[in-house]
């Protein structure tokens, strides 16, 4: 018998048309556009006899909202193929619609899980200065007035371990709210202002509604005082709004003995 092997996936997605990444019955979801092409390739006897046979399953580094992007999402499976890692993507994205794609596909050593692996995750949140047909499915326009100084004054106070509960939301998976933040800023990109934060690990809605908070406070004399504030009360109201997912992007994973 064929040898069960661990993959690893780097795939990039436009999320305005899923229902978020994790799969759900009846409901269109990258996770479930990509178990669907890998089966297909591999057969559904591929998965490994330890998860007792059937369809293989994927896992992804990040479990996206609806409306959420990715460019450096990263995903992992088993199976028992034949075909070396680097023929597994091709393979499978002839099978994939337009809004996903397969970047790279390797195979990983055996203990490799694209979730339980994961040292940290970086994210950007996309915002317009003015609404724009061309950006509208990949980035936001807030219609609150705000301040860019004082977007960036206010992302000096993120970096560091925070307990984030304040910034956090209820409806997912139980995970620790104390988070190490290792880079947190704002800065002008070519249609307006965006988001660069990497953080060992994120709560629910926690990026779009430090961005929601952000834009709350740059007005203040103290953003970062503001901000610090905020995440010190460990209090959802006092916090932000979350804002629309239409800005936010994974844009990468990183693993032990990878640069981030």
């Amino acid at each position: 018998m064929i040898e069960a092997r661990t993959f690893r996936l780097t795939v990039a997605y436009d999320g305005t048309d899923f229902h978020g990444w994790q799969r759900q019955p009846e409901l269109r979801t990258v996770q479930g556009e990509l178990e669907r092409a890998l089966n297909e390739v591999l057969g559904d006897d591929a998965a490994p006899l330890e998860t007792g046979g059937g369809p293989v399953t994927v896992n992804g580094a990040g479990r996206t909202d609806a409306g959420v992007h990715a460019r450096g999402q990263v995903a992992s499976f088993r199976a028992r193929t034949v075909y070396p890692g680097h023929a597994i993507g091709p393979m499978a994205q002839k099978r994939l619609p337009r809004d996903v794609r397969i970047v790279r596909s390797e195979e990983a050593a055996p203990g490799f899980h694209a979730r339980h692996s994961a040292r940290a995750r970086r994210y950007e949140y996309r915002m317009l200065d003015q609404h724009d047909p061309m950006f509208g499915r990949f980035a936001w326009f807030p219609a609150r007035r705000y301040s860019g100084d004082g977007l960036e004054r206010s992302a000096t106070a993120l970096a560091g371990v925070h307990d984030c509960t304040s910034v956090g939301a209820k409806g997912s998976s139980p995970v620790s709210p104390v988070c190490r933040i290792d880079h947190a800023v704002w800065r002008r990109w070519e249609r307006g202002w965006l988001f660069d934060v990497q953080a060992d690990h994120f709560l629910y809605h926690m990026v779009r509604n430090l961005v929601g908070t952000a834009l709350w406070v740059s007005n203040d004399a103290d953003p970062a005082g503001r901000m610090a504030a905020i995440l010190a009360s460990r209090r959802r109201s006092d916090a932000g709004p979350t804002v629309s997912p239409r800005g936010l992007s994974l844009e990468g994973v990183t693993y032990e003995g990878e640069e981030s």
